[in-house]
């Protein structure tokens, strides 16, 4: 998924600017877990904040990498880069913010796995250091395995890419899994399929309030999208602004 990942996502761009506000509230330096590419870090570090990234995947930190090499100058200057697991990384340096943007603490899909990682979190920050963690709000009225089409983009290399997506729930374990599809074609080569599948975890307003508290977070706010508007039953993400205790 990292090759496609930056044509589905550089041009969203919404909640940059939820993440740069609370960084210039909580002052530098800033880390974000599960980073890939480097969609939100790279701006911050443009605007001057020290980030550190920390994400699993060497493949999304290779583009990460060569996209920081690239622009250079402060953004390159700004920017360190830690292959680790949100669960069990451990650095030596301290942090006034850590952020876990779109979604991405979900594909921690039990209880366990996200203690660890709240914790190990929590044990990076500086005292009353903050924490923002932003996931959609479960929708559970959503037809399974129906296939949608989720757009068409053409790549500077001439590639014409159209996105599907099916999904299907595990209410048992209270957990989604999303199958991609990309089709992909161009004139000079013969039309092909990447797909791939991701599950992720279902979790609601007040599992989520619950888990910060055991995980030693104080949750200052829930925000209901990136311009700072009140949390409310229909809002489609919860942002959760949370200071450690």
């Amino acid at each position: 998924m990292a090759k496609y990942y930056d044509v589905w996502y550089e041009d969203f761009t919404e909640d940059i600017e939820f993440y740069r506000t609370l960084a210039e509230r909580a002052g530098s330096p800033v880390m974000e877990l599960m980073c890939g590419t480097g969609r939100i870090m790279i701006p911050l570090a443009d605007a001057g904040f020290e980030v550190t990234g920390v994400d699993l995947s060497s493949a999304m930190l290779d583009r990460l990498s060569a996209k920081v090499e690239l622009i250079g100058g402060r953004v390159e200057r700004n920017i360190e880069i830690v292959e680790g697991d949100v669960r069990s990384f451990r650095l030596d340096k301290r942090y006034r913010l850590a952020i876990v943007p779109f979604n991405s603490f979900l594909h921690l899909t039990n209880r366990k796995d996200q203690i660890d990682a709240l914790e190990n979190v929590s044990g990076h920050l500086e005292k009353d250091g903050v924490m923002a963690l932003s996931v959609f709000n479960p929708r559970f009225d959503r037809p399974e395995n129906l296939l949608r089409h989720r757009g068409t983009k053409v790549t500077s290399k001439g590639e014409i890419i159209s996105k599907f997506e099916a999904q299907t729930f595990d209410m048992s374990h209270m957990t989604t899994t999303v199958h991609f599809f990309y089709d992909i074609s161009r004139q000079d080569k013969e039309f092909r399929r990447v797909t791939t599948t991701m599950t992720l975890k279902l979790m609601t307003h007040h599992e989520m309030l619950e888990l910060l508290d055991h995980c030693g977070f104080a949750v200052q706010a829930t925000y209901g999208d990136y311009s700072f508007s009140p949390f409310r039953k229909s809002s489609e993400l919860m942002a959760f602004v949370a200071r450690k205790l």
